[in-house]
């Protein structure tokens, strides 16, 4: 396998050469915004929608986000040195650098942009109720900060129990998302999803499914979910910008307050759930492949 390629700052460098400033805001306190996005025949998939996240998540921190044009150019130019059309795509955006621990000292916001091949598909997830919660008043709960831990220690204990990943509630005991993606339940023919006041990243491949649905005739339900609500879940997903739509074949834990939790998928693939990933698949061939 070829040498993996990265743009950092505002050039093209051999991955392993990359070198981050000891004083850059990112490193010293995680004061950086991301974006994971997908890229299908060269072309990223919403890559507006990840831009204007981005800009949203600097402007709260108090930087300059860097031009798009330079942004678009530097996501393009990593795809082509790494010669993939299908790649997981990673682009964070510094604070900038700085020596005391003031974000209106910091400077020169550092941009990073990696590739990488997509991950093979992925069977149905299996989650575990996590002990981890989200602050669903946090700071900057709109963007994909560089503050992960949360997530990371969430992940840690899921794995540890054999799950794939974990399911988050609220510090009000609510669903607000799994550690790494948005959570989908489906009840009847209506489709549920945790509300932003919740605590949930506002992913851009939450927000595309919400589009599809509705396009669908699906009725769509933003509203509070406990975990009490999968007792009359018929499927449950999960939505990342990488995965697209992930069924969730099992999820099972201990809520404070509350019972354990077992939750099974059936055996059957759910017809809705199989509509929308139709129906999103087409939109992605459609919008990357689409010229």
């Amino acid at each position: 396998m070829s040498p993996s390629i990265a743009w950092v700052g505002d050039a093209i460098v051999p991955r392993e050469e990359a070198r981050v400033p000891i004083d850059d805001f990112g490193f010293r306190y995680g004061a950086a915004c991301f974006e994971t996005m997908l890229a299908r025949h060269g072309k990223v998939f919403r890559l507006a929608a990840h831009l204007d996240r981005l800009e949203r998540g600097l402007t709260g921190l108090r930087a300059t986000p860097p031009a798009r044009d330079l942004l678009r150019r530097a996501v393009a130019e990593t795809l082509a040195a790494n010669a993939l059309t299908e790649a997981s795509v990673r682009l964070t955006v510094t604070a900038g650098s700085g020596t005391a621990p003031d974000l209106d000292v910091a400077s020169a916001p550092l941009v990073v942009v990696t590739a990488d091949p997509l991950p093979p598909a992925a069977s149905a997830a299996r989650l575990r109720i996590s002990t981890v919660r989200v602050d669903q008043r946090r700071s900057l709960r709109e963007a994909k900060n560089a503050q992960f831990l949360p997530y990371l220690l969430a992940r840690a204990e899921a794995h540890d129990a054999g799950a794939d990943d974990a399911l988050m509630l609220d510090r009000a005991g609510r669903i607000a998302e799994a550690a790494t993606a948005n959570v989908f339940i489906v009840q009847g023919e209506r489709l549920l999803t945790p509300s932003l006041e919740s605590g949930p990243l506002p992913g851009v491949t939450r927000a595309v499914v919400l589009e599809v649905a509705r396009r669908e005739g699906v009725l769509v339900v933003e509203a509070d979910v406990t975990p009490s609500d999968l007792a009359r879940a018929g499927a449950v997903f999960i939505t990342s910008s990488l995965v697209g739509l992930r069924p969730v074949a099992l999820i099972e834990g201990s809520p404070p307050a509350c019972d354990p939790v077992t939750w099974r998928a059936p055996e059957r693939p759910h017809p809705l759930v199989e509509r929308l990933q139709k129906a999103y698949d087409a939109l992605v061939e459609q919008e990357c492949a689409g010229g």
